[in-house]
Parts: C-alpha cells; structure tokens; sequence
C-alpha cells in the first residue's frame, strides 16, 4: 500500500512539473493547413522588393497593413529583396518584418532576391532567421538543402472536403548574380526536383497533373521573347542572354502583355536552365510569378504558362507610383486563377486610409499620377495595336 501510495505521489509530482514548465519547452504548434474556402476559394498577397531600412519605415508597414486588410489574404508570399537593413540590425529588421504576419495570424513565406545574399550572412542563415521570428505562421521549408539555394519548397492547397490536394505552391531561390554576367535564375537541380515533384503530385492525384502556381524573385528569361525582337548584326542597344541577343527598341511589344503595364526592361538570369519548357511541357503551372523589376506590373503569357510581375511595396519616383503596391492572386478549385494589383495610390484615397500621413505620398501626388494613369489606361489599346503591326513585319 506504502509501495503504491509513493507511486502516486511520484507521478502526481511529474504532472504538477510538467504543468509549471513554459510553454517555450514544446515544440511549436504545426504549421496551418493551407485549403480552399467554402466557395472553392483561396486568397495569396504577394508583396516584394521592399528594399526597407531598420526600423521598418512607417509608409512600408502602412501599407502592409492597409494591403492585408483589402486582400484578407489565405497566404502571404514575401518576394525577396525585403530588408536593406545593416549587418548588425539585420535579424531584428526581419524580426519585425515577421510579426507584421505572425501578429495577424497569417501564414507566410519568403523566395529570396538577390539582395537578400548581400547583408553578410549566408541565405541559409537569412532563412533561419525568418523561420524562429515567423514561429508557426512561417511556413516556408528548404525541401533539399542540397539544392542551389534555399527555400525551394512546395505547398499543397487542400480541397475544401479536405479530400485531395486541389492546388499547388511552388517556392523557388532564384539565386543572386553570375560573376561578370548579369543576374542567377532557378538552376538545374531545382528544376529536376520539381519534375519529380510535379510526378508524386500527379500520381496522388488519380493520373492527373495538380494545377500549380510558382513564386520566384528574378523572371524567366523567354520574357524577352514576347517583347523584343532578336538584335540584328552591329545593333547599338542590345542585350545578352547566353547565346540570345535582344534589340532593346524603345517600345517593347506592348501587344503581347495581356494586362498591367511595363515601365522598365525585364531582369532575367543570364543563363536559362529549362525552366518554363519543364512546366510548358507539363502544363500544370498556370502562373510564375516574379518580383525583382519594381516598376513593372504586367502578365505575359508563354507556351501556355502566365509571366506576371507583381511591382515594389517601396515607394517608386512619381510618376512610377502607378505601379506601387502589391498583388492579390485568387486560386479557385477549379483549377483556375486569377489575379490583380493593389495600388498603394488606390488604398491612399480610401476614407479610412493614413498612408499620406506617413509621408510616403501625397493628396497632390496621387492627384497627379492619376491624371498620368487615365492617360496610359486611354492611350494603351493604341500602342498595343501599333507595336502589334511593327512587330509584325
């Protein structure tokens, strides 16, 4: 009895520890399951290059959260280029740029820019970094850290039964430069492991391929396809792609973009290592989508595959303020998508909106670039038309 009784006490003495342990002692709580919504929905806000100093500036985090709001977003997608913060203050910058999502109970990743490798820590390092301040909302995984880069991951989106993977995600780490060349580009490794992945998907999926979208900073390289023309022998403006070389006229062909506008020349990687014909070829990715180049805005379709750019969260020059902001993408369980920006000019004039008392822009700013927007919006079908006829020939 004496025997049993010290027993009791004993386990009775572990639970009472166990209860006064923090909760810091567990693992963390499993990362949100990412599905569709009842009406076969689900929402992604895209937000890049914001190139912020540390502390986050007020007009940033303004619109951050102003874009949250509008977008009630499922998921939110960091592309790369976030922090410009010095060495010493670089993981509290990212500190803070994680609880702007953790705080709101968001799930959240990052695909790296080629900025992010330039803060002195190595990108795994920067990956670490958002992975404890994001705590449980940071969802993003480095699937093989044999692969150049880190982050590549995928992310399935479940039907709304819950029943099969009805969508999915497709991270890539574009990389930074190539030495004496120009910018890096998803490489060969990744490219073969999304193959397999794509495979895997497939064959879970009853012998079809799951409708997918990708997320990277730096575009891919047949861009210049769409809208350049080959440079001819002893062209003056040119630009050089490994063995392609373009003619940068000064308009582009405007009749090949589909939406949005393009207010500088695409940056792509310099070397192409297969990536759109692998995801043409397969034709389940719907969409890529890129950061990198801040005053664009527009979606191009190649071989059946949409190149969107989605344009900065920091502020542009002026005029470059129509293509501020961010990017709501739609998915729905159909297997389609859509999506469109959310201007920073559009959620400025909003009644309850404190974007122009941060300084960022102003009543007479935004009345301007308005003015200059109306004037794009009227006079595009017309460049479309005439660039479609010169490109022609």
């Amino acid at each position: 009895m004496k025997t049993l009784k010290k027993t009791m006490l004993c386990l009775l003495a572990a639970l009472l520890l166990v209860c006064a342990l923090p909760t810091g002692c567990f693992a963390q709580a499993e990362a949100p399951q990412l599905a569709f919504d009842p009406d076969g929905n689900f929402t992604i806000l895209h937000l890049t290059d914001w190139h912020c100093d540390y502390p986050l500036p007020a007009v940033h985090k303004q619109l951050v959260l102003e874009s949250l709001a509008a977008a009630d977003p499922d998921l939110v997608v960091l592309g790369g280029d976030l922090s410009e913060a010095a060495h010493e203050d670089q993981p509290a910058a990212i500190r803070e740029i994680c609880e702007l999502f953790a705080q709101a109970e968001i799930p959240f990743f990052i695909t790296f820019g080629n900025h992010d490798y330039m803060h002195g820590y190595t990108i795994d390092e920067m990956f670490a970094f958002y992975r404890e301040f994001g705590g449980a909302y940071f969802i993003g995984a480095d699937e093989d850290p044999a692969l150049f880069g880190c982050g590549t991951c995928s992310l399935p989106v479940w039907s709304n039964d819950g029943s099969r993977v009805a969508y999915n995600i497709y991270a890539f780490d574009s990389g930074d430069s190539v030495a004496g060349k120009g910018y890096d580009s998803v490489h060969a490794d990744q490219i073969e492991w999304y193959r397999a992945k794509a495979e895997a998907l497939k064959e879970a999926n009853g012998g079809d391929y799951v409708p997918s979208v990708v997320f990277q900073h730096i575009i891919v390289q047949e861009i210049y396809d769409k809208l350049f023309p080959a440079a001819a022998p002893y062209s003056v403006g040119v630009r050089e792609y490994e063995t392609r070389t373009y003619d940068l006229v000064p308009i582009p062909n405007l009749a090949n973009i589909k939406d949005g506008y393009i207010f500088e020349k695409p940056c792509p990687g310099y070397y192409n290592y297969g990536q759109l014909d692998a995801m043409s070829r397969n034709g389940d990715v719907r969409a890529i989508f890129c950061g990198h180049d801040h005053y664009n805005s527009f979606t191009v379709e190649i071989d059946g595959v949409d190149i969107v750019n989605t344009p900065s969260v920091k502020p542009h020059i002026f005029l470059r303020k129509i293509n501020w902001g961010s990017r709501i993408i739609t998915l729905h369980e159909d297997g389609s998508y859509e999506s469109e920006v959310l201007l920073a000019i559009d959620l400025a004039q909003k009644a309850d909106s404190i974007i122009t008392a941060t300084g960022g822009v102003s009543r007479v700013e935004i009345a301007a670039v308005n003015v200059w927007k109306a004037f794009a919006d009227l006079s595009l079908s017309f460049w479309k038309w005439i660039t479609g006829i010169a490109y022609g020939f």
